[in-house]
């Protein structure tokens, strides 16, 4: 099979990825071969800080979830990564996963680094390098956002707010979370989160299934997420 075949397989790990979209089928091919694929279920961990491994993960299809845990045994979500995404311990990259477990939320497909590779195929490609740090850049804003919103919000815009921020990446689709999940993400109890649900409902900007959340009214979403109300009393 030629560079440019594997390049369109169905199979290839980094053809679709968004982080070498910058790159040639012959670059990416180059790469991809040295990038092995690995497939995870759903809520299998993939990273355990207390068995930290040397590896670039990057999410080609599914959703990771990025977070802690503490002392009391509850977890803390700080990421839900979409396929693009990159995660690990690779310090050439500045990416430290230090107490972060990482799961899978769904079946999902990742491709796999070392850091030799990583230091031969990717950290000396500046385009490579500048959407890795297009891709950080993100994650800290969300990141401040949702501190930002978890001390000025209330927990019904945090939780708009919120399922407007994952309806964005996937606008065609449901958002298939939990209520544990959302709550983790949220900074909220389970109960407290479905009571607050329950309440988006009420208002008929969203529709709740057993994991699934389907967005009725985006706009509607966003300006509650805003504290906006008045529309919707």
């Amino acid at each position: 099979m030629s560079h440019e075949e594997l390049a369109d397989d169905e199979h290839y790990c980094i053809s679709e990825v968004d982080l070498f979209r910058d790159l040639s089928r012959r670059e990416i091919a180059a790469i991809g071969a040295r990038a092995p694929l690995r497939s995870v279920s759903s809520g299998q961990v993939i990273y355990n800080p207390g068995q930290p491994v040397t590896v670039l993960f990057i999410v080609k299809r599914g959703r990771v979830r990025l977070y802690r845990t503490t002392s009391d045994g509850r977890s803390v979500t700080n990421a839900i990564l979409e396929p693009g995404a990159v995660f690990g311990e690779m310090e050439p990259l500045g990416l430290r996963m230090r107490t972060n477990w990482a799961d899978a939320l769904e079946a999902t497909e990742l491709c796999l680094m070392s850091r030799n590779d990583v230091k031969d195929l990717l950290f000396t490609d500046p385009r490579i390098a500048q959407r890795i740090a297009e891709s950080l850049s993100a994650r800290i804003d969300e990141l401040e956002r949702r501190l930002t919103d978890l001390t000025c919000k209330t927990l019904g815009e945090r939780l708009s707010g919120t399922l407007c921020s994952l309806a964005s990446k996937r606008p065609a689709e449901p958002i298939r979370l939990t209520h544990q999940q959302l709550a983790a993400l949220v900074g909220a109890s389970r109960e407290r989160t479905t009571t607050a649900l329950s309440e988006l409902v009420r208002h008929e900007l969203i529709v709740v299934r057993r994991g699934k959340i389907t967005i009725k009214d985006l706009d509607g979403l966003r300006r509650y997420a805003d504290g906006v109300r008045s529309a919707l009393s």
